[in-house]
């Protein structure tokens, strides 16, 4: 019932995560960022307890896919999951269950992992991992959003998608890009909205939280 896009930017390291489901809130379970740490996703029948195991095995200094063996391990029902994984330094990793519903697919390639179920296009997963990195250069959410868009395009899954999430960190603990449509017709077309409106502003609010003193005007009323 999902298919999703980890990735990193080569330049400045930032890492992020899009994911769109026919479920509702799929950005409330399934994707995952850590700061220089690594970025994670796990979906299909979804276990939100797996992610922290796998920023402690990257915190450690393994890899991306030494991170997807430590989940399957700790997971007692790894036939039921899907995840992928991104760390710091681009290795990227990924694991489909034998129970992973319907049609699935993943694909792995430095800087990017992309994983789905449920699909109406096996090839899929890789068509969004080779859109994000034909965008080498673009601002990462913009490059996750289009990676996204290319799944949309072919068809996404079987059931109509109804939520999306994006999660982008940065140098700072906290997120760059934090945007959800919980349910929605069209969820892909809001968030875009979101993201229009959103990304003028992303870096004030980093600033703000950061330097204060040098925070552009809020723009509300009474704001002098």
């Amino acid at each position: 019932m999902t298919f999703s896009v980890a990735g990193r930017c080569s330049s400045t390291g930032a890492l992020g995560v899009i994911v769109t489901s026919s479920s509702p809130s799929v950005g409330a379970r399934c994707p995952w960022v850590k700061t220089e740490v690594g970025a994670i996703l796990t979906q299909n029948v979804t276990d939100p307890r797996l992610p922290g195991i796998g920023f402690t095995v990257l915190e450690n200094g393994f890899d991306a896919e030494s991170t997807i063996r430590a989940m399957k391990e700790a997971s007692p029902f790894p036939e039921y999951r899907q995840l992928a994984v991104v760390d710091s330094k681009g290795n990227s990793a990924a694991f489909t269950g034998t129970k992973a519903l319907g049609v699935h697919g993943e694909f792995c390639a430095k800087n990017v992992a992309s994983i789905g179920n449920l699909l109406s296009n096996p090839k899929i997963p890789e068509a969004m991992g080779q859109a994000f990195l034909q965008t080498e250069g673009r601002p990462l959410a913009e490059r996750l959003i289009l990676a996204i868009e290319k799944g949309f395009q072919m068809g996404g899954e079987l059931d109509q998608e109804h939520s999306i999430g994006l999660l982008v960190y940065t140098d700072e603990p906290f997120a760059y890009v934090d945007l959800r449509v919980d349910y929605s017709e069209q969820p892909l077309e809001d968030l875009k909205k979101l993201w229009e409106i959103y990304s003028p502003q992303a870096n004030d609010y980093k600033v703000r939280a950061i330097v204060p003193e040098l925070a552009p005007s809020y723009g509300v009323v009474g704001d002098e």
